[in-house]
């Protein structure tokens, strides 16, 4: 049974698709989703990218830049949740508060249904589906093996002490056909009191991705193995003093 905490480390969880098109994109795909979901997601946001060309000449270079729409963002009321859309694009994500993995998966669900009746694409080339996690730690001593199962190695030679660090692995899962990709370590900005990062993303891409009718079900199964990966990851200290 999966453990409820008082307070969950998630600060964003994140569901994205990359789609194989039936047709050229056309940009006004997102403004017909947006119709569909302004009511729960009435802020716009625009998020834009800058296109460099260079064009040989007579001696030189030339260069030309371009800006443009890499993608249309949705937000809630109190920017707790937002919807993006791109070319061949489609990512739903969860700030802080998170509610509950079903309420998350059923909004994953409803704006693919959305996204599938609008852009009508052929297949999905890529799923993912990730938690980045911020744990604060409740004292400014302790040994990090009291509390995390997942350590950095150095040899003998070298002192064992971390101003910081950050491991990165990535594990295949061939049950169901992904991958995870495991990052922990200190934040990039350090903070006033000790903290850690862990990022697990879990996906399938190309021939390895599901139908787009089997999404349900993946995702569910990538659930389940992100969540036993994160509880592997710390102490029962952990779960009782930090998390519980």
């Amino acid at each position: 049974m999966p453990r409820i905490y008082k307070k969950p480390p998630v600060i964003e969880a994140v569901c994205e698709f990359r789609f194989e098109s039936s047709q050229p994109w056309d940009w006004t795909i997102p403004g017909l989703i947006y119709d569909k979901i302004k009511i729960e997601f009435p802020k716009k946001r625009q998020q834009n990218v800058l296109e460099v060309a260079m064009q040989p000449g007579e001696g030189k270079i030339a260069q030309e830049v371009k800006a443009g729409i890499a993608k249309m963002q949705f937000l809630r009321e109190d920017e707790t949740a937002l919807v993006q859309v791109g070319p061949e694009l489609l990512a739903v994500n969860q700030l802080r508060p998170y509610p509950s993995w079903p309420t998350f998966k059923a909004l994953i669900l409803t704006q693919l249904e959305i996204y599938r009746t609008v852009a009508k694409p052929k297949a999905l080339k890529r799923v993912g589906l990730r938690y980045i996690n911020r744990i604060d730690m409740p004292v400014p001593d302790f040994a990090l093996e009291d509390y995390f199962r997942t350590l950095p190695n150095l040899p003998d030679t070298v002192p064992n002490v971390f101003a910081s660090f950050m491991l990165r692995m990535e594990v295949p899962y061939e049950d169901i056909k992904g991958r995870l990709t495991f990052v922990f370590g200190t934040p990039p900005i350090k903070a006033e009191k000790p903290a850690f990062m862990l990022d697990l993303d879990m996906f399938a891409l190309g021939e390895d991705a599901p139908s787009l009718d089997q999404v349900s079900k993946w995702i569910e199964a990538a659930h389940e193995r992100v969540e036993k990966a994160f509880d592997g990851t710390f102490t029962d200290k952990t779960h009782k003093e930090v998390l519980e």
